[in-house]
């Protein structure tokens, strides 16, 4: 599986129940078919980065704390079979939602 492939199983398994719009897309055939997507999703931004190397996906929300260090949040890593089958099906039930406990506390500013 490439990420053209990936892609495409991605946005079939979610056009029937979840409005999306593709914002970005990087392709890179010559580097093993790695890529990165990024899509507004539900009100929130999702990015799909696949590294064709070691056949593994990562799925990031970005972070709704604009002050935060951390501008992305990884919530799923591992297999591409895997994001499809049950990612996918998690983002058509519900909106996708951050936990308090991934997020980064906030710091006091310094004066």
């Amino acid at each position: 599986m490439n990420f053209l492939d990936l892609r495409n199983e991605f946005e079939n398994k979610l056009k029937d129940s979840v409005e999306f719009e593709l914002l970005e897309l990087h392709y890179a055939p010559y580097a093993l078919g790695a890529g990165m997507a990024a899509y507004k999703l539900a009100g929130r931004t999702i990015k799909i980065i696949y590294d064709g190397e070691s056949n593994e996906v990562e799925l990031l929300l970005a972070n709704p704390n604009k002050r935060s260090k951390l501008p992305w949040v990884t919530v799923f890593k591992g297999h591409p079979t895997d994001l499809i089958n049950n990612v996918a099906t998690q983002l058509k039930q519900t909106k996708p939602a951050l936990k308090a406990s991934t997020l980064p506390k906030p710091r006091k500013p310094k004066r």
